[in-house]
């Protein structure tokens, strides 16, 4: 009920208020940082981020502050609908960075969070409250991790030939770091169980990858999409071991075709830290 009032207040309010000019605008940005019911502090944000006259700068911290109060409102899809218009505004504003890690941390999102924490320290070296929220996400990932892997423990204990189990803890243990020994002998084991499964075929081409055989980390993405032409993650697989045995052209062209599937494969693999290797350096013989 409270909350019922708290939006209409808040709709009369800011309907009531005379139109904004540069001195009612400044009695609107008091409104949008004070305290008070997060829908009326909305709404006066929203009055400072639309008129015309607000300077960018302020604009941007409207938005950090509008974005900040849906975020503890759990509303975290417009939450992230603000700070993308704040960083269209300024791309290099650390407190924008800062907040949306926040909302990737309250999701679960770990891994997004801890890169949008680093920009944001990057940004503005010794930003307390990053490194409070990076230090926070770190241990939450890693408890997250271990849980997950209990979890598979025990499930293979009751199904040790289970193949989907293992493969998915090859996949959890090679994106974590955790053991690619592990990693491997899991994915070999799922393969044993269910030969020629191109899912497997694909985490254990990864966890080749991450150990630096790259041609056999190619053999078993192209024996993956022997079986499924067709999909993103086998072929954005294949594009990183190519770059890395210096195809370029070929592993560019499968990381684009990757893309066009599955659009946001991309961002997924940088989420895992797994990014194309960087062209090695060729050195002059010397006369």
């Amino acid at each position: 009920m409270r909350a019922a009032i708290a939006i209409v207040l808040a709709v009369c309010l800011s309907g009531c208020l005379p139109p904004l000019n540069a001195g009612t605008v400044e009695l609107a940005w008091e409104r949008c940082n004070g305290a008070g019911a997060a829908a009326y502090r909305v709404s006066q944000c929203s009055a400072v981020i639309d008129f015309d006259g607000t300077p960018d700068e302020r604009r941007t911290a409207a938005l950090i502050t509008r974005g900040s109060i849906r975020t503890t409102e759990g509303e975290y899809n417009r939450a992230l609908a603000d700070l993308g218009r704040a960083l269209r505004i300024d791309a290099n504003n650390a407190q924008v960075y800062l907040q949306r890690g926040i909302i990737h941390q309250a999701r679960g999102a770990f891994d997004v969070a801890v890169r949008d924490f680093d920009q944001a320290l990057a940004l503005a070296p010794g930003l307390q409250p990053a490194l409070e929220h990076r230090a926070e996400v770190v241990q939450q990932r890693a408890t997250a991790y271990i849980e997950e892997i209990a979890r598979l423990d025990e499930y293979l204990q009751q199904s040790p030939a289970n193949a989907d189990f293992l493969n998915s803890r090859c996949w959890l243990r090679t994106v974590n770091n955790d053991d690619l020994d592990l990693a491997l002998a899991d994915c070999n084991a799922s393969l044993v169980a269910v030969p020629n499964d191109a899912n497997v075929l694909d985490s254990r081409g990864l966890v080749y990858l991450k150990r630096g055989e790259y041609a056999v980390s190619l053999a078993d993405y192209e024996a993956a999409l022997a079986i499924e032409p067709d999909r993103g993650h086998f072929l954005y697989g294949r594009g990183l071991a190519r770059i890395a045995l210096g195809l370029h052209a070929e592993g560019n062209a499968d990381l684009a075709r990757a893309e066009q599937l599955e659009p946001g494969i991309t961002r997924q693999y940088q989420d895992y830290n797994i990014l194309p290797p960087k062209p090695r350096q060729e050195t002059q013989a010397a006369d």
